[in-house]
């Protein structure tokens, strides 16, 4: 009669929670096809995918947190591309295991206090994977043990070591998913091959298989605790859902079948050992179903109730056994994950009375606790899991039990490669006495706390200084299109959607490239002196294999050029001679070393083959393009690097970034900030430029307190206060500057806009003064400017632009009016930098030596110079104010003066007859009747 017995669990139902108890307000976006279930929980956090531009980032929230998090979302920027799985330790719910599509494996470590700002850095990277990683699983009962799912095998990892220690590739295909058994003696795993397979993983074997569920879709498998039964989802050949239940003794014949629906949803089971109850949820369905698990039922499996909720699951995770509200009767709760929030589902057993602990519905459940070290089970050992009492009053003397005990020692992983390799100059000698990390710190803190004082403060608008006396040569500059014949039409399949670090459009005189939409990251390169109409379609690019963060040409190879990718790499591509003829995707030299994905590449100014790209690692890396090596490495952001930029000499380089700071760095003396000031108080976006006089000013554009676009210049001897700032307009895109150091005139433009700004800097104050701004009727894409040589001198041309539109590429002169054009208006042009040859090559720069580039003279031959004109006498003046003073005359006589000749104008009219006194009459007879 155990068959008729009911269940203390059959009437658990879900209590849906109100808005307000759950998290609300976050991005999920569409997630890519995976085998994970997109959420994962342990008793003090939830992981779940979030859409953050690239896919491979992580929001991370306190458990029991609720609320909006539209702009206070905890980040976990964790991987380059999409990712696919994550898992909690069992034994510290603050260490993360994550997988991604760019092939790696990381660790995580969270803060007790949870994330604050977002994060980049991992506590450890595992080898790289041949392929996307799909599943990652900590053992149920060792410490330091992950397994993962990666292709055709299936890999155990030694934590402690950072390196593998089994590899499994008994499948015939893709492993679609795995699961340990409850004492982790054993493994089963699912493949696309339509097998379902158990796995010895310390002898590397197959201890037995058998046929799967035969349909083609996906499929899940799930090992019921520590018993010896099997449960898979998936789909038959009749492409219904079902549910099927092996035993491991006998695996030729399952123990139950289930046929389900037909709806296409990928089912997620979810177990709960303690209870028994099974739960399923599909992927895009929305509704739950409840199960039991039963030896003495009729069934193994029994169908008990369904949940209907509101949205469609994006993912779902079950919540640990510890973290359940035992005095409120929850036995199960699952987080569900939908397009813009995660809703806790709570299941509990209805009792008359919830003031006493009911030992009836919380066995002891699995202790917080390894029961065996991994060398202890790689070596052989099986050791029982600890169990722990559910019952509060027991926990708490069993929690002050653990703390009197002495901590065992945690995972210390290795360092990491980056931390091997030299951060500052190899030319240093390794005799010499370094600092403590102690005092370099400190000296740190010692520079930045003037310049972070007044970032608390509240910054005072810039007065308005009247500038009425002061002109500018370039007041009056104006912009004009050059002929038709120069441009560049059908641009087709323009990439719109670049990350907003990216400038977006380059040139040089001999290229113009830019990115075009589609898959794998697309560069165009156009010769820029044959100006034609761009075919149709088959144009040549380059194929960078991923999405592209930001790229930047070589200013001494007018055919190289770097890109950044979401891969994680740094790719340097030569461009053949002519031009592209056909596609390109391999690269001459591939950088690696961050640990995220780079955003921003910039070449250095003076030294051959010496690159700076900075990542959403919070990292700097300085290359050495010839030796594929990232010799320097710069620390110290807190947040996403908006923009960087070296001086124009190489000695120095600078960055704003997310954080509102601008820093100075000396990258081959510390790698440490210089200096830490204030800059824009907007989080939106923000670029810097060095300039001004001596070009020891930085030029900074960013964003306000109110979303308007403000031009900020500070000295860089001494960033704690702004030496001016103006404010142009309230415009969404970041305004990118581009600084002419020859006429100290610094355009900016947008994306989007129909205007290029233009401002002088000064060294008299305000430092920044307005010029004519050059504006046109269409929106804009991007704007790039050329090399001083290409300017028409003559024209007194002193800037040329290159304008990328939406379906072609224009070119403009920026002129300056003057008279006498005949002559070389050398007070407009003097000797520019020759920045398309190198001063210094890449060791001498490493090894601490610096250059100066040579300068050229723009003087046309023939052309005689303005300062050279000899200068006119002036012409006499027609009037000389000294004979007015001699016919000087007082008010009165002026007014007498002016009433006689009104009254010499006027006639007295009273003794002149009327006009028709004047007229003749007419005779009587010339009346006619």
């Amino acid at each position: 009669m155990n068959r008729f017995r009911t269940s203390k669990y059959r009437n658990a139902a879900p209590k849906i929670p109100k808005k307000e108890e759950c998290v609300t307000d976050i991005k999920v976006g569409n997630l890519k096809s995976s085998y994970g279930n997109h959420i994962k929980a342990s008793d003090s956090f939830m992981a779940f995918n979030v859409d953050a531009g690239g896919g491979g980032s992580l929001g991370i929230l306190p458990l029991g947190d609720v609320g909006r998090k539209e702009q206070s979302l905890p980040m976990l920027h964790a991987h380059s591309d999409f990712v696919t799985d994550v898992d909690f330790s069992p034994f510290d719910g603050r260490l993360l295991s994550t997988c991604s599509y760019d092939c790696s494996i990381k660790l995580w470590q969270i803060p007790e206090e949870g994330i604050t700002a977002p994060v980049s850095s991992p506590l450890c990277v595992l080898p790289q994977q041949p392929g996307r990683v799909e599943n990652v699983l900590f053992h149920p009962s060792a410490s330091e043990v992950l397994g993962s799912s990666c292709g055709k095998s299936l890999t155990i990892w030694d934590l402690q070591n950072q390196q593998q220690k089994y590899n499994l590739d008994n499948h015939q295909d893709l492993v679609q998913s795995f699961c340990w058994k409850g004492d982790g003696s054993l493994l089963v795993t699912s493949s696309k091959d339509k097998k379902v397979r158990i796995l010895d993983p310390r002898s590397s074997s197959v201890v037995v298989e058998c046929d799967g569920i035969g349909g083609i879709k996906d499929s899940r498998v799930l090992w019921l605790g520590s018993t010896d039964r099997i449960l898979g989802t998936g789909f038959n050949k009749s492409r219904a859902r079902e549910i099927v239940v092996w035993d491991v003794n006998n695996m030729s014949n399952p123990v139950q079948r289930i046929t389900l629906d037909t709806s296409s949803g990928i089912l997620m089971p979810f177990f709960d050992p303690d209870t028994n109850m099974l739960f399923l949820a599909g992927k895009g369905d929305s509704v739950i179903q409840y199960l039991e698990v039963s030896d003495t039922a009729a069934s193994f499996v029994t169908q008990v109730s369904s949940q209907l909720l509101e949205e469609q699951h994006k993912g779902m995770g079950i919540v640990p056994k510890l973290a359940m509200d035992v005095m409120a009767c929850e036995v199960v709760c699952l987080l569900q994950l939908t397009k813009s929030s995660v809703v806790p589902l709570s299941y509990r057993v209805p009792r008359k009375s919830y003031k006493e602990f009911h030992e009836d519905l919380f066995p002891d459940t699995v202790a917080r606790e390894a029961s065996m070290t991994g060398d202890e089970w790689f070596s052989g050992s099986n050791s029982p899991m600890k169990r722990v009492s559910l019952n509060p009053s027991k926990r708490q003397t069993q929690q002050k039990t653990q703390l009197e005990k002495p901590e065992k020692p945690t995972m210390k992983p290795k360092p990491t490669i980056e931390a091997q390799k030299p951060s500052v100059s190899p030319a240093k000698s390794t005799a010499e006495p370094k600092e403590s990390p102690t005092e370099t710190t400190s000296n740190v803190t010692q520079q930045t706390t003037p310049a972070s004082e007044p970032a608390t403060e509240s910054p005072a608008k810039p007065k308005k200084t009247f500038t009425g006396v002061r002109t500018s040569k370039f007041r009056h500059l104006h912009g004009t299109p050059m002929h038709k014949s120069n441009n560049f039409d059908n641009v087709r399949n323009l990439s719109i959607s670049m990350p907003g670090d990216c400038d977006g459009f380059h040139v040089n005189q001999d290229f113009a490239a830019f990115p075009l939409s589609g898959p794998g990251g697309q560069i165009a390169v156009v010769p820029l002196n044959e100006p034609c109409r761009l075919p149709d379609s088959g144009l040549p690019v380059i194929q960078c294999g991923s999405g592209v963060m930001d790229y930047a040409m070589d200013p001494f190879n007018r055919k190289r050029l770097a890109t950044a990718c979401e891969s994680g790499f740094v790719s340097i591509w030569e461009v053949p001679d002519g031009g592209l003829t056909e596609i390109i995707n391999n690269p001459s030299v591939v950088l690696k070393g961050h640990d995220d994905k780079p955003n921003i590449v910039k070449y250095h100014p003076t030294a051959n083959g010496v690159l700076a790209s900075s990542s959403l690692d919070l990292t700097v890396k300085i290359w050495d393009i010839s030796k594929a090596k990232d010799l320097i490495t710069l620390n110290g952001h807190t947040e996403q690097v908006f923009s960087l930029s070296w001086k124009t000499d190489g000695t120095k380089l600078a960055t704003v970034s997310r954080d509102n700071k601008v820093r100075i760095f000396d990258p081959r003396s510390q790698v440490s900030p210089l200096q830490t000031g204030p800059g824009p108080e907007g989080t939106r976006g923000a670029r810097v430029v060095w300039g001004g006089p001596g070009g020891d000013w930085l030029v900074v554009s960013g964003f306000g307190r109110m979303s308007t676009r403000t031009i900020s210049v500070y000295d860089s001897r001494n960033l704690s206060e702004v030496l001016s700032t103006v404010e142009t307009n309230v415009a969404p895109a970041t305004l990118i500057p581009f600084y002419d150091e020859d006429s100290s005139v610094v355009f900016l433009s947008a994306k989007g806009e129909t205007t290029i700004f233009a401002y002088e800097i000064s060294e008299e104050p305000p430092h920044i003064f307005e010029l004519s701004n050059y504006r046109i009727k269409e929106p804009y894409q991007a704007v790039a400017f050329l090399p001083k040589t290409v300017c028409d001198i003559k024209e007194v041309e002193f800037a040329r632009a290159v304008k990328l539109n939406k379906t072609s590429i224009e070119l403009i002169m920026f002129q300056v009016p003057r008279v006498k054009m005949e002559y070389f208006q050398d007070d407009l042009f003097p000797d520019t930098t020759v920045s398309w040859e190198p001063a210094l090559t890449s060791d001498q720069w490493f090894a601490g030596e610096n250059g100066t580039q040579r300068k050229l003279s723009l003087r046309p031959d023939g052309m005689k110079a303005l300062s050279e004109v000899p200068k006119e006498a002036p012409i006499a003046k027609k009037y000389d104010s000294r004979h007015e003073l001699d016919e000087w005359k007082s008010s009165e006589q002026k007014k007498e003066e002016l009433l006689s000749s009104m009254v010499e104008k006027l006639r007295n009219y009273d003794d002149d007859p009327l006009p028709q006194d004047l007229q003749e009459g007419v005779d009587d007879d010339e009346w006619s009747d």
